[in-house]
């Protein structure tokens, strides 16, 4: 497989993590997430909070980022927070109880994927690979992590 670019082969690891994520995340209760789900998920609990600020992170336009979490607001895995401050226009999101849950689990499911990577090729090598796709990634972002798009 050495001859697999390499785009290619890192394309491929993400769908079989994020295929095996979503299976389990589904045999736990919460099989309507999708991998934009979970970034939304992560935004509100990193302080991205609305749907305006949310947007640019998922690589879509507002009204796009609006059905996304009006799906996650039916749910019940975001909330309107109604003690969002001054601003009447703004409308913060907060996690619901499921929603903190549902990022748990799925932290807890790619906990446990990558350990068993690293059994397979060994703890010194996934820690090398780790390293490297994090200094490759913050290299071509400018010194930062880019925002996760995902096209499905």
């Amino acid at each position: 497989m050495s001859d697999v670019p390499l785009v290619r082969l890192l394309s491929m690891a993400v769908t079989v993590a994020l295929e095996e994520l979503h299976t389990e995340l589904h045999e736990r209760g919460h099989g309507t997430l999708r991998p934009a789900h979970g970034y939304a998920l992560n935004a509100v609990l990193n302080g991205r909070d609305t749907v305006s600020e949310m947007a640019p992170l998922l690589g879509m336009t507002k009204q796009g980022a609006a059905k996304l979490v009006q799906a996650l607001i039916d749910e019940d895995y975001l909330a309107i927070d109604e003690a969002g401050g001054a601003d009447a226009r703004r409308k913060p999101l907060v996690l619901t109880a499921r929603g903190h849950e549902a990022v748990q689990v799925s932290v807890d499911i790619q906990d446990r994927i990558e350990r068993e990577w690293a059994e397979l090729v060994g703890p010194r090598r996934m820690a090398s690979t780790r390293a490297a796709l994090e200094r490759a990634v913050t290299h071509a972002a400018g010194g930062g992590y880019p925002p996760v798009r995902l096209g499905w």
